[in-house]
């Protein structure tokens, strides 16, 4: 006959592995596609630079706008600091004020173009880092409440419930090591002619590269108790989670640039991305343990069993297959009213189309540029970052977090150069479901804030 000890070892391991905090579909951030503002003077204005695009980065912008460039012009910018703090509160329901905060930092050279007109027309090269993404971090929780189906339905064996967990016997501790790495970079050449004295036309083929690398280990202390109260047992449960994934296609880029009157400009860029590689991977490792060894589900008897010698030697931890992305078309339409030579207005309308994984989504921006002297201007402007996501996390398991972002920039022109430093700030919360298997939700708010700093050159 089992002893209580026994039955509970068995039964233990079934509440553990349903009590993950933090599983890894939760932890990056693919919900946003205005991470981070590429380019010069398009920066300053919130990304509002569909309808002028006259410098090196409309390569990314708007390729047709390049052929108002009437000389060669090159340009690059650095981030020269990235910051996002991403913070979930209730992560516990027994304590409704824990809280559990990401944070991403680094530098990134994000944008380099060159464009050298030929006659009419305007040839360009240009790289881009339009998503860069670095965490590295350690938390340690303690008191946390076990998973909600442990906590209603407990846990039967042999017809009987012997298990349940509720606020005193959970999650006692938990340790968790997050690595993060995902960077975007596209890499092309650009094309642009007029069509007529008020229409011009341009493309930007671009190469798509994409690599990913995020590793999640979790170790958990749960305790729990028989339902008659008289047995307490602690388990170790050791989670590790690695995802890789190394993508590479092609993006064209095809652009409109129409002046229909003489201070007024409307452009229109299309975008898409087609995958011709990808090799998504994805190892995940769980060592379900107490004091009398370690365990595996039998099908058999429904129920977790010790783990035997051969069950040892004939598991296997490796790389499997893993889901594909899946990428949106996206429209651009843009529209700049030039007041003056010293004072210009600017607006952008984005929309991302439905994936496979991700609903539709949409953006705006609108700023403004004014030059002060000729030696001196600013710009400044607001944008939003929608998530692709709904708003039904409960379901989904996906953040859902619009932000709102400001932007400002001050420039020094020299006859043929000039030096452009800039700020860039986004906050935004919303909803997040951090728990597998859960109605659970969380609050979630984001703050980032980038610091660039930018130069181009004439000729």
């Amino acid at each position: 006959m089992q002893t209580n000890n026994q039955l509970l070892l068995k039964t233990l391991v079934l509440a553990i592995s349903s009590s993950l905090l933090l599983p890894q579909v939760a932890l990056a951030d693919q919900y946003h596609y205005k991470d981070i503002l590429v380019g010069d003077r398009a920066a300053g204005l919130a990304g509002a630079f569909t309808a002028i695009a006259d410098d090196a980065s409309g390569l990314y912008y708007n390729p047709a706008g390049v052929v108002y460039s009437s000389k060669p012009k090159i340009s690059g910018s650095v981030n020269a600091f990235n910051y996002k703090n991403t913070t979930y509160k209730g992560i516990s329901k027994s304590n409704p004020n824990q809280k559990w905060t990401r944070t991403a930092s680094g530098m990134v050279a994000n944008y380099f173009g060159v464009v050298q007109p030929i006659g009419d027309a305007s040839i360009g090269f240009s790289i881009a880092i339009p998503n860069y993404e670095i965490e590295d971090q350690s938390d340690s929780f303690t008191n946390l409440q076990a998973s909600e189906r442990l906590r209603t339905t407990g846990i039967t064996y042999g017809g009987n419930k012997v298990f349940t967990a509720d606020a005193t016997n959970g999650i006692k501790q938990q340790e968790i090591d997050y690595n993060n790495q995902d960077t975007t970079t596209l890499v092309g050449i650009s094309y642009a002619t007029p069509v007529s004295k008020s229409l011009s036309f341009g493309v930007t083929l671009y190469g798509y590269i994409r690599k990913k690398e995020q590793t999640l280990e979790q170790i958990s202390i749960i305790k729990g108790s028989s339902s008659n109260g008289g047995t307490v047992n602690t388990f170790k449960d050791s989670f590790y989670q690695k995802i890789q994934s190394e993508e590479f296609g092609i993006q064209p880029r095809l652009g409109l640039m129409w002046s229909p009157l003489d201070k007024l400009s409307i452009g229109l860029m299309v975008q898409t991305t087609f995958l011709m590689s990808q090799s998504p991977k994805k190892r995940t490792n769980q060592d379900l343990c107490s004091t009398a060894g370690c365990f595996k589900y039998d099908d058999t008897s429904n129920s977790y069993v010790v783990m035997s010698d051969a069950d040892f030697a004939n598991s296997k931890i490796g790389l499997k297959d893993s889901t594909d992305n899946d990428l949106p078309t996206e429209i651009n339409l843009g529209a700049s009213y030039f007041v003056s030579d010293a004072l210009l207005y600017s607006a952008d309308f984005s929309y991302a189309t439905k994936t496979d994984f991700f609903e539709a989504t949409w953006n705006i921006a609108a700023a403004t540029e004014y030059f002060l002297n000729p030696t001196w201007a600013v710009r400044g402007g607001l944008y939003t970052n929608n998530a692709n996501t709904t708003a039904e996390v409960a379901k989904t398991g996906k953040d859902h977090v619009n932000l709102l972002g400001g932007s400002f920039s001050v420039t020094r022109y020299t006859k043929s150069s000039n030096i452009t430093m800039g700020l860039n700030y986004a906050q935004g919360s919303g909803q997040a479901n951090l728990f597998e298997q859960s109605n659970n939700t969380q609050d979630i708010k984001v703050n980032s804030i980038n610091l660039f700093i930018s130069t181009s050159a004439s000729f």
